[in-house]
């Protein structure tokens, strides 16, 4: 199976935490479900259609901030009613994203990128990205401990000891439709600030020094 590594920036982002109605919250970085579904957005896939694939997150923000947008609802079987809800919101996002699957699947990604005459989204709708670079990598390599001190990162809770520092989030993943219903696959991990310098030990490391955390 390829590797696909891709650099990507955002003005700015939302990548909004379930269940989070009365203010949208938003993850430090894209959770691995929202990574998933712009690569198949990119496909042109069709509803229903899925192509698996393993994928890493990293990346660093600004700052953030927020800002108001009015929410609509529905009350009742007609009513609409609206409501200001403040937004949190990443400003200059860059991001590092590796996505391993099969070869064609990788192919795909890459030709619609290169080709595509069509922006792109992560996030919200409105939260467009910039591909900043795009390449398919080789076999990554494993070396026995990496210090995380160039990104801020993902990393499954399977990866690393209990004693490194992070956030722990539990992150969608993928989906299957049960009596009409989506029930998400989930994997736990911390979220570890490269300015916690923590070392983990046999670790995946790409062609250009970088890190890969696969979910899965």
């Amino acid at each position: 199976m390829k590797i696909l590594k891709l650099k990507l920036f955002q003005e700015t982002a939302c990548y909004k935490k379930p269940f989070a109605f009365k203010v949208a919250e938003t993850y430090p970085l894209p959770p691995y479900s929202t990574v998933i579904g712009m690569c198949h957005k990119v496909i042109g896939a069709k509803p229903g259609e899925f192509y698996p694939m393993n994928v890493s997150v990293q990346g660093e923000y600004e700052s953030i901030f927020s800002n108001y947008q009015n929410l609509r609802m529905f009350k009742g079987n007609d009513k609409v009613t609206a409501m200001p809800r403040n937004v949190h919101q990443l400003l200059n996002v860059e991001l590092i994203l590796h996505i391993q699957a099969e070869d064609e699947t990788i192919n795909k990604i890459y030709k619609n990128i290169i080709e595509g005459n069509e922006t792109f989204t992560l996030g919200r709708n409105e939260d467009l990205v910039r591909v900043d670079e795009i390449k398919i990598i080789k076999e990554p390599s494993i070396i026995k401990y990496g210090d995380l001190d160039n990104h801020n990162a993902y990393v499954p809770l399977t990866q690393i000891d209990e004693y490194v520092q992070g956030i722990n989030y539990r992150l969608n993943t993928v989906y299957k439709i049960e009596n009409n219903l989506r029930k998400w696959e989930k994997v736990d991990v911390k979220y570890i600030e490269k300015s916690t310098q923590e070392e983990i030990e046999n670790v995946l490391q790409d062609e250009d020094g970088d890190y890969i955390f696969w979910y899965k």
